[in-house]
């Protein structure tokens, strides 16, 4: 039998594995906003021709295009043939900020101390995540921020998962090879499939929200703590 390939590093997805932004198992910012409405109504424009067109950017948003919530609202605006009001854009822009700043305020201790753990054992850990610049302002002051060795955030790369592309420069700045890593991911946007067919064995992450996958093959984890059976096994 082939011996395992010793494990050197952990590449986590940010949203729903490191932080959340559920409650039970539901959304409470819905985009981005405390209120948890979107701002169509202050737009003027339909729900579901506003919620249209933010999926439309969504690739946009994830790589830079845009270069912050008031650029995609602009955009929408200027599609859309509303006469919106920059002051307004902007008081939008801002209540984006502040919502996700939330969910870096708290951040579960579980995840902390896995992170911790892993680190004591030699493990490097990788970020991997698809986001905005206004998603990730309050991560570069969090507790995960010491606690990351390498952070591939989407709009700096302009590429986002499941591209190959984006595990290759978590696996390159991280010094490993894909065999020597693990993804762990709730699985939004491919992103389990994305690591599979970069050669890195994916987790799905269940401790935030229980995503339903159709024909799900990936293996689940569901505690944090649970990663370091996976560590000690292929040591």
């Amino acid at each position: 039998m082939e011996r395992e390939i010793r494990l050197k590093a952990i590449l986590f997805d940010l949203y729903e594995t490191l932080i959340t932004e559920r409650e039970n198992g539901v959304n409470i910012m819905d985009f981005g906003t405390p209120e948890c409405q979107s701002p169509a109504s202050i737009l003027g424009i339909s729900e579901e021709l506003f919620e249209d067109e933010w999926v439309k950017r969504r690739p946009g948003r994830m790589t830079g295009v845009f270069s912050d919530y008031f650029t995609v609202l602009k955009d929408i605006c200027t599609i859309s043939n509303l006469d919106a009001d920059d002051n307004t854009l902007r008081e939008l822009n801002e209540k984006r900020i502040a919502a996700k700043r939330l969910p870096y305020q708290n951040i579960s201790i579980d995840i902390v101390n896995t992170l911790k753990e892993l680190k004591r054992n030699g493990v490097k850990i990788g970020l991997v995540s698809n986001c905005s610049a206004e998603e990730t302002e309050s991560l570069f002051l969090s507790p995960l921020f010491k606690l990351i060795d390498e952070m591939i955030l989407s709009y700096q790369e302009g590429v986002s998962k499941p591209s190959r592309e984006i595990y290759m420069i978590a696996c390159q700045r991280l010094d490993v090879k894909p065999s020597e890593a693990i993804f762990i991911g709730d699985g939004g946007a491919n992103e389990l499939v994305g690591a599979k067919n970069s050669g890195i064995e994916a987790f799905r992450a269940k401790w935030f929200y229980n995503r339903k996958i159709n024909n799900d093959e990936f293996p689940s984890i569901e505690k944090p703590m649970d990663l370091l059976n996976i560590v000690k096994s292929r040591k």
